[in-house]
């Protein structure tokens, strides 16, 4: 069935009205759950292959190929990931990524997906699959270089909030290895990275700088600057962390500098949680 008449078919059964995706796919996962799984699949290979051009500098210079309803696709193999069906989510991602390998919002869900699993994982204390961090990297960055080149802002893209996700995964991985070197420094890494997309949406909202030549002066700040602006602005997501920051600065700075030789198991995991906070915050 192509995915048109299944959507059709779905707004019909719940009697939606103009449903969006988040609402088709909330009434799949709460009225059919995994049952119509293959349905989805096979649909997925019906769908029409559509080439767009991005919004941008990129604007009728840059091509890419997508489904013509790989957005519901991918909102379903999202939810799917937040139910722990991650077998089902993976192949729904793969589904879309065989017919269109460049497709920059599947390669990001897909990516983040995994990461998702490998942090409940983690929660659970259980086995974590090198090979699936090392997809989800390869997924993360091909999206990342993409929107690099095709966006002036590219700190404000998905991909660059998942690649601070991915080095804060990676300090996980490192850290049940019992490397606590490894894994504080690519925490550390992930906070760094976070601050920055951070900052750079603080000073885009509202146009709160004016001028591009002052937007690239302001992201040359260092982080202990960033940090100290948010907090004398009330930025309340950051102030609530703040002496976590403060902490684990000192100790990144006498790691790098040979006054310690390696941090504790118990600063490595709270930096690393520190990094996982950070990648949830948004600048509204």
């Amino acid at each position: 069935m192509k995915p048109a008449e299944i959507i059709k078919n779905i707004e019909k059964k719940g009697n939606l009205k103009d449903p969006n995706i988040g609402i088709l796919t909330d009434w799949i996962i709460d009225n059919l759950g995994k049952n119509n799984f293959q349905e989805f699949v096979s649909a997925i290979n019906e769908d029409e292959i559509i080439t767009v051009t991005p919004e941008g500098k990129k604007e009728g210079k840059l091509f890419f190929t997508k489904l013509r309803y790989s957005s519901f696709f991918n909102g379903l193999a999202i939810k799917y990931t937040h139910k722990g069906w991650y077998e089902e989510s993976k192949i729904i991602f793969e589904t879309i990524l065989k017919r269109t390998p460049n497709e920059v919002n599947s390669l990001n869900d897909f990516g983040t997906s995994l990461l998702h699993k490998i942090e409940t994982l983690y929660r659970l204390n259980a086995k974590i699959d090198k090979k699936e961090l090392d997809k989800s990297r390869k997924l993360i960055f091909k999206a990342y270089r993409y929107d690099k080149k095709v966006h002036e802002d590219w700190r404000d893209k998905p991909s660059y909030k998942n690649l601070c996700y991915l080095r804060a995964i990676e300090s996980i991985f490192y850290y049940n290895m019992k490397d606590s070197f490894t894994s504080f420094v690519l925490a550390w890494m992930s906070i760094e990275m976070s601050l920055y997309r951070i900052w750079y949406q603080y000073l885009i909202q509202d146009d709160k700088i004016g001028k591009k030549s002052k937007l690239k002066d302001l992201m040359r700040w260092d982080t202990d600057y960033i940090l100290q602006t948010l907090c004398l602005n009330n930025f309340s997501a950051i102030v609530k962390i703040k002496n976590d920051l403060d902490t684990l600065k000192g100790l990144r700075n006498k790691l790098f500098h040979g006054d310690i030789d390696n941090p504790s198991t118990g600063q490595t995991k709270h930096c690393l949680e520190t990094a996982l906070k950070l990648t949830h915050i948004f600048v509204n």
